[in-house]
């Protein structure tokens, strides 16, 4: 007989880093398991700049595009709006001063050139081109699609107006759904080789010669002033309005993180905020936590058997974890007791521990702490079924 009894919840709450930051709003989430270690104001609407890449990026690639695809640079996407009453003007069109990948009108490019582009040098003219392209036809229809599949993967506080993150009314995310794109994104291989990239040579165009790219997020970037060794990459972004955000992505003995900053006043405050909380969650050490033992005995009624089966764990059961990632996790009987009698010691099944979300910690054994025999009826019943089978 198998059976699976979900019994208890250990009632377990991890304490949130203690530390503060200028930033309007950040958080630091895991990037494996989701689990929030720091929050301000993670769920407030704020411009996101650049670090609107990020979405754009997880969204193409999630469509399972070629990188090899061929995209051409039209008219439309390289128009720029005038410095005045730009708000008259398609959210998407670009910013006089607003940085690019350089493209011209007629070049033609591979996704994943443009892919470099966007990530790596910021290119608003990138963003616009592969909207254009990828399926859509038009930057409103891509922009559209964008939005409807970022609400349908949680970012339930995310509106995007443009592929890029110029500044618009209609444009905004919050620290919380940005944590959430970028864990999403972490999960496709090309978004993580790119994120991390320092130098990229896109192949010579039909417009231009091969050249250069080089990153301008100063975090991945050895020898510059904010560069952070634990980075694994990461995006940027500004605008006046949206002042300085970041999205870093940090891994420390196999524990990797997602630091967002959004709102920052000035590039000095957003490197220090982004590393004060990944420094503060690595200088975590781990602690262990009993949470039951062979002194706990547990019961199970079997049908046939004249007694309950009492049942003990053979070794302590314990989970390991940082602080401020302490989970909420519960533990689920699975039994597996095919007939009686029931030995003393024998094995009759295993606890589960699992988080809150199902998410497997640890598991020990269960063994009968005494023999359990059989009713009269059902043994004779077995005696006559295996004497005439």
């Amino acid at each position: 007989m198998r059976a699976i009894f979900f019994f208890f919840v250990f009632c377990l709450y991890g304490k949130s880093l203690e530390l503060e930051v200028g930033a309007a709003s950040a958080i630091l989430m895991n990037a494996d398991t989701g689990a929030l270690l720091f929050e301000k104001h993670a769920h407030v609407p704020s411009y996101p700049a650049s670090i609107t890449k990020i979405g754009t990026t997880l969204y193409i690639l999630d469509q399972e595009v070629q990188l090899d695809q061929v995209c051409v640079v039209s008219t439309e996407s390289l128009k720029r709006r005038p410095s005045t009453d730009w708000e008259k003007y398609p959210p998407y069109w670009l910013d006089k001063d607003g940085t690019t990948m350089g493209l011209k009108i007629g070049e033609a490019l591979t996704v994943e050139a443009l892919l470099h582009g966007l990530l790596m040098v910021s290119g608003n003219d990138a963003a616009n081109v592969l909207a254009e392209n990828i399926g859509s036809g038009s930057v409103p229809q891509f922009i559209e699609r964008v939005n409807e599949y970022l609400r349908k993967i949680g970012c339930k506080n995310t509106q995007f107006s443009n592929p890029h993150g110029l500044t618009h009314p209609d444009h905004w995310t919050t620290a919380y759904d940005v944590a959430l794109m970028t864990r999403r994104a972490l999960q496709i291989p090309t978004f993580r080789t790119i994120i991390g990239t320092v130098t990229f040579c896109p192949p010579q165009t039909n417009k231009q010669p091969e050249r250069e790219l080089v990153t301008t997020n100063p975090f991945v970037k050895p020898g510059s002033r904010y560069y952070y060794p634990k980075a694994i990459g990461g995006k940027t972004g500004y605008t006046a309005a949206a002042q300085h955000t970041c999205v870093t992505i940090a891994e420390h003995e196999g524990r990797a993180l997602i630091a967002v900053v959004l709102g920052c006043k000035d590039r000095l405050m957003r490197y220090e905020d982004t590393k004060k909380l990944l420094d503060t969650a690595f200088a975590e050490e781990k602690v262990s936590r009993r949470l039951m033992g062979p002194e706990t005995t547990l019961k199970k009624r079997v049908l046939g058997a004249k007694s309950e089966v009492k049942v003990s764990l053979v070794k302590p059961l314990s989970i390991a974890y940082f602080p401020s990632e302490e989970p909420k996790c519960k533990a689920v009987l699975h039994w597996n007791i095919s007939e009686l009698p029931i030995r003393k010691g024998q094995k009759v099944g295993e606890v589960h521990i699992l988080t809150d979300d199902g998410r497997f910690l640890e598991k020990g054994d269960l063994i009968a702490r005494e023999e359990v025999k059989g009713r009269l009826f059902f043994t004779l019943r077995k005696w006559l079924f295996n004497l005439f089978k």
